[in-house]
């Protein structure tokens, strides 16, 4: 059979070229030269970089690229460029589909003047996120360098809801059309982004250059004289929260990004996501702080402040925070979950439960208080409700794969996996589809390997999903999900070697504790016997965690160390 002959190879493979692999893969991220910086920032990056290197073996997955992130962070607002290059480029390997880590190298290879490497890397985000609006602007920015006109329209015109009322956007098509020779286009284009934008009066000197196309020069001496240096603002909170103050605009192409004297209210809050996004809260304090004293009865900073005290193990300030944004928004459904988040990080599960299920009421389309919801009834081995919970998810979040590995989760515990296919089956992508969907079609081939009503027709295309996930990146998880179609055939000796593949790959990749996971599965297949999950049933899948407070953490290190004498 293909996929036992694959299997067998694979194997053997795996071991013979991991080292190779992984120096080919994660490269070691330089200690960069620190002498330029002040004392205080080589003592803070000191730390920075010794705490990233104290929890990179224990993570695996989206947080160890998070941690790459986060590092890449820091380095990049020292200006060590080079070192936060390499780090994102790691975070890149960790997730490959995560557009987000592709975006900023590509906007930090533009601020390097690497400008084939960006525009490269920014067409590469955008085809993985076609939403967030910033990667499509920075798209548009580069093939207009690049002189590729209409491939540029092309992008500006696909923007849909994402681009509408966007002053940069419209600009940019003001500036396509000029240059494809629509003046009347172009006019019409830079008027709406003067009318979205009126401080934007650098676009007067495009209005300008348009006059002068029709031979209107009374006009373009009018327009001229009103142009300045103010240009299109355009909110980019990923950027700018991993630049911090020195990304407030969008840096275009071959231009440094610009620096200011310190972030304001709006600054300082688009820096406190960044570090909520990486899960470094304790950093995420200041910069939140900093926007409470500007707006004391937010009832959502408020509720972002409570959230994090709560991670951070200050309940009371947490509880009292919480509370007050409830106050101040009695029926804001979103208050009521941060007052969830924070009773549940507390231990109140109960009470999380209620004001879970009361946001719902007050807001359906609540996401993260149905998936909190959800995980709460699988933690009570509540299995149907927990569904419905993660149903709605699907409905309400159709790309998000995980919440398709959920409803099957809950429907396999609850006994049900022919109706976990049945409900996976619309999601696997259409032959011709242009996202190919790994993980949704590794889920497939793990439930339909494990579910003993599966028909012979599922067993036939969760192989030849098998045969195509492994050329297209034999990670652990997608070798473990092979060795289980194979131990559904009975074929334990090729699941076996298999799984000790997967078992190697991950240690290699993440130490011992990443590779624990995978032992569950590596014993049955030694014993010859099929498991009855698609995942171990420790999985998160099974038994989602309910929040906690993050471990404490060492303090930082006063000073950096001396610097050697050569």
């Amino acid at each position: 059979m293909k996929l036992t002959r694959l299997a067998l190879v694979s194997a053997v493979a795996l071991l013979l070229s991991a080292a190779a692999f992984a120096q080919n893969v994660i490269r070691p991220v330089p200690s960069p030269d620190l002498s330029k910086l002040s004392k205080a920032e080589a003592a803070e990056l000191v730390e920075m970089r010794a705490e990233f290197d104290r929890g990179k073996m224990t993570m695996v997955g989206e947080p160890l690229a998070k941690a790459y992130s986060l590092l890449a962070s820091s380095y990049a607002q020292a200006g060590l460029y080079d070192a936060a290059d390499v780090a994102l480029a790691n975070a890149i390997v960790v997730t490959p589909e995560d557009a987000r880590w592709i975006y900023l190298r590509g906007m930090l290879a533009r601020m390097r003047n690497q400008t084939a490497q960006a525009n490269e890397l920014l067409e590469q985000a955008l085809r993985l996120d076609r939403k967030y609006l910033p990667m499509r602007i920075a798209v548009i920015e580069g093939r207009l360098t690049a002189g590729d006109i209409e491939g540029a329209r092309q992008i500006a015109e696909q923007a849909g809801a994402e681009g509408k009322d966007n002053a940069m956007l419209a600009s940019l098509r003001g500036r396509i059309a000029l240059r494809q020779g629509r003046p009347a286009d172009a006019l019409s284009a830079i008027n709406e982004a003067l009318r979205l934008d009126p401080a934007a009066d650098q676009l007067y000197a495009v209005q300008a250059d348009i006059f002068a196309a029709q031979g209107n020069t009374a006009n373009a001496n009018t327009a001229r004289a009103k142009a300045g240096t103010t240009a299109v603002k355009q909110l980019d909170t990923l950027l700018a929260g991993f630049l911090g103050a020195r990304a407030i605009s969008v840096p275009v192409a071959g231009q440094a990004a610009p620096t200011n004297g310190g972030a304001g209210g709006d600054d300082a809050l688009s820096q406190a996501r960044f570090l909520i996004g990486v899960q470094q809260f304790d950093a995420a304090r200041a910069p939140l702080d900093q926007a409470l004293k500007s707006r004391p009865n937010d009832s959502g900073l408020l509720g972002l402040s409570a959230r994090i005290e709560a991670l951070l193990g200050n309940r009371s300030l947490a509880t009292t925070r919480a509370n007050e944004a409830v106050r101040l928004s009695p029926n804001d459904a979103a208050a009521l979950v941060t007052r969830g988040v924070v009773a549940e990080t507390g231990g109140d599960e109960a009470a999380a439960q209620a004001d879970y299920e009361k946001a719902i009421g007050l807001s359906p389309s609540l996401t993260e208080a149905r998936l909190l919801l959800g995980n709460r009834y699988m933690r009570l081995n509540r299995y149907a409700p927990a569904a419905e919970q993660y149903r709605q998810l699907i409905k309400l979040e159709p790309k998000i794969a995980d919440h398709l590995g959920r409803l099957a989760a809950a429907q396999v515990a609850d006994g049900r996996c022919t109706e976990a296919l049945r409900d996976l089956e619309p999601a696997l992508p259409k032959p011709d589809a242009t996202e190919p969907r790994p993980y949704v079609k590794q889920m497939y081939v793990r439930v339909v390997s494990t579910c003993r009503g599966a028909a012979d027709a599922q067993h036939k295309i969760a192989s030849g999903y098998a045969d195509e996930l492994y050329r297209r990146r034999p990670a652990p998880p997608v070798v473990e999900a092979i060795a289980l179609a194979h131990a559904a055939r009975g074929n334990f000796t090729v699941a076996k070697e298999m799984q000790g593949s997967a078992i190697f790959a991950a240690v290699r990749d993440g130490g011992a504790e990443a590779a624990e996971p995978f032992r569950e599965f590596f014993k049955k297949f030694e014993t010859g016997q099929m498991p009855d999950r698609p995942w171990p049933a420790d999985n998160s899948f099974f038994k989602p965690a309910r929040l906690q407070p993050q471990p404490t953490r060492p303090a930082p290190a006063a000073t950096a160390p001396a610097p050697r004498q050569n």
